[in-house]
């Protein structure tokens, strides 16, 4: 059951808390919930927000109606001087760089940027029959917004030149094979998996910890094996000397769920 609503039903993006987990919900469901400027100012800062709450412990992201995002709203975008177009990019892959791990739920078509929101989640579940395109190179456009980091590493080399040159649209199950979910269900199935994940990670997982780990592995994207050893190193001394190492071993061997901390601010 939801424990409490942060927004109006006019909100491009809907928050709702449950047990532990925020979930947003991209809100334009008449327009396959189309990115916005509005939109992603509140999402940005939505979870900027969440990572500073102690009792968020995990976010789900998702769409309103049949869609999860259909891209740049075209009607807007055609308004918007280039450089404003450009500016911010580097913001949609906040959910990497927070401390608490970002699910996304794709419910339904996801395209170009908003294609690149989902990506940059953590754990992505998605309907079977979701459609997935890049879309750019038939708009125009380049790799916007880190998608031409992030996709080879999703998925290798090929495979992402394969999916921004051509814009193919694809399901959710080729999505699956390729690497770019984790997850494919039937659509119905998909929030509420999401959200099931999320409240065990929320209620079993240290969220220092996750945090960590979380770190460790988007850093080590980029270095070597010996510097991520030696980062490990420095991390496990920090671990031991926090409280959630004793809470885990204790609750472990009491047979109960753990009590661990919230994240220091």
């Amino acid at each position: 059951m939801p424990d409490g609503d942060d927004s109006a039903d006019t909100d491009e993006v809907l928050v709702e808390r449950r047990e532990g987990v925020l979930l947003l919900t991209l809100n334009r469901p008449d327009r396959l919930n189309a990115w916005t400027a509005t939109m992603q100012q509140r999402y940005l800062e939505l979870l900027e927000r969440a990572d500073s709450d102690r009792k968020v412990r995990a976010i789900v992201l998702t769409g309103a109606g049949r869609g999860f995002c259909a891209g740049a709203d075209i009607a807007g975008l055609a308004e918007v001087a280039p450089e404003e177009a450009a500016s911010g990019g580097h913001a949609l892959s906040l959910p990497i760089r927070i401390r608490k791990p970002v699910i996304s739920a794709i419910n339904g078509p996801v395209a170009g940027v908003g294609l690149v929101a989902a990506l940059f989640t953590d754990i992505r579940f998605a309907a079977r029959d979701a459609k997935f395109t890049t879309a750019f190179s038939k708009r125009g456009l380049v790799a916007e917004y880190g998608l031409a980091w992030l996709l080879p590493k999703l998925v290798g080399v090929g495979r992402a030149l394969d999916l921004l040159l051509s814009a193919r649209t694809l399901p959710g199950t080729e999505a699956h094979e390729l690497g770019l979910v984790d997850r494919v269900l039937p659509e119905e199935e998909v929030l509420d998996a999401a959200l099931t994940y999320a409240r065990a990670l929320a209620t079993e997982c240290s969220p220092a910890s996750m945090a960590d780990i979380k770190q460790q592995v988007y850093t080590g994207l980029d270095t070597g094996l010996e510097t991520a050893t030696a980062d490990a190193g420095e991390r496990m001394i920090n671990a031991f000397r926090r409280p959630d190492v004793t809470e885990g071993a204790r609750s472990h061997q009491q047979r109960r769920p753990p009590d661990f901390p919230p994240l220091e601010q």
